[in-house]
């Protein structure tokens, strides 16, 4: 079985430029995320992020997961971030960054971006060095989310705050029974039959929910505990942005390669996915259908201070039950 690393190298090398990736790689997709959540297309994850925060300019930020590091290093130029420290377990994606960013900055003093190869199930993420923990689609890859997330109240300095754009949808891509039903429906009834075939003419099946042994021995940490995520998150953070991007019928729409079927410059590409978005919302309001995505900003809760000499109590209990 592959380990985590080995799948994300290999991907770093086999990536294919020019082609979406999932549903919010879709530009018209993407801005219809954004006018459910905030009113208006044009206002973007980060620029709302920015709004929220408006000394994010400044901030030392700690990204999760980051890969090569090359949304964060976009997010430096465009002034958003003021500084960034990278995470991620792929030395292949940390290194192809590294080495970008240093040639860009050749000659005019070291970047403000640095990644290291770490594991954040099992790293040290350091006391109080961070105004920002930044986690885009990075907290459903991990799975000691009890340890990540007691790392990440940690390295933050007083007030700061964590920022996370993440799948909190079924673990292991587990749709639920409704999912399923309403994706089906709507892929036989809504979408036109030239959008339901691939490249070569063929009819694309239905989506089903995919074999959990199959995706561990693809990449052992897609949507670990995904399902685990939302709750658990509560427990060590206040939220005070917490907004439901759906995705529990679009993303399910557009999954996987047959996002690409839907070309946004075509207009009657687009009004089927504008549907689906008007369906999944009213589902989102009836209850029928979750969020599978958020966007969450969230100060760690405080945690009262352990009893005084507790630590060396434990200590000794535990010395004397290994003797």
């Amino acid at each position: 079985m592959k380990t985590a690393a080995q799948h994300w190298d290999e991907w770093q090398q086999q990536r294919a430029p020019g082609r979406f990736t999932d549903w919010g790689d879709h530009p018209f997709a993407f801005a219809q995320i954004c006018e459910n959540a905030f009113g208006d297309g044009g206002c973007d994850f980060i620029e709302y992020i920015r709004r929220c925060l408006p000394d994010l300019a400044q901030a030392h930020v700690l990204s999760l997961c980051c890969g090569d590091g090359a949304f964060e290093h976009a997010l430096l130029q465009k002034g958003v971030f003021g500084r960034v420290t990278g995470f991620d377990v792929s030395a292949e994606r940390v290194n192809a960054g590294n080495a970008v960013f240093a040639g860009q900055h050749e000659g005019a003093g070291a970047p403000n971006i640095h990644l290291e190869c770490k594991d954040v199930n099992t790293a040290q993420y350091g006391t109080a060095q961070y105004d920002i923990v930044f986690a885009k689609s990075a907290l459903h890859h991990i799975e000691n989310l009890e340890h990540a997330f007691a790392q990440i109240a940690r390295c933050l300095k007083p007030g700061g705050k964590l920022v996370t754009i993440d799948f909190f949808g079924p673990t292991r891509f587990q749709w639920t029974q409704e999912q399923l039903k309403v994706r089906s429906w709507f892929w036989r009834n809504r979408v036109p039959e030239e959008l339901r075939q691939d490249r070569d003419g063929h009819e694309i099946p239905e989506i089903e929910r995919p074999d959990v042994q199959a995706m561990v021995a693809m990449d052992p940490s897609e949507a670990v505990r995904s399902g685990d995520l939302y709750a658990l998150l509560k427990q060590y953070f206040a939220p005070s942005q917490d907004i439901a991007l759906g995705g529990s019928l679009v993303n399910l729409l557009l999954y996987g390669a047959i996002v690409n079927n839907f070309d946004p410059a075509i207009e009657t590409h687009n009004a089927v996915i504008r549907e689906a978005f008007s369906l999944e919302r009213l589902l989102m309001d009836l209850g029928v259908l979750g969020s599978d995505f958020r966007l969450i900003i969230a100060e760690p809760l405080a945690r009262p201070a352990p009893p005084p000499g507790l630590r060396k109590r434990l200590a000794k209990l535990w010395s004397a039950g290994a003797e």
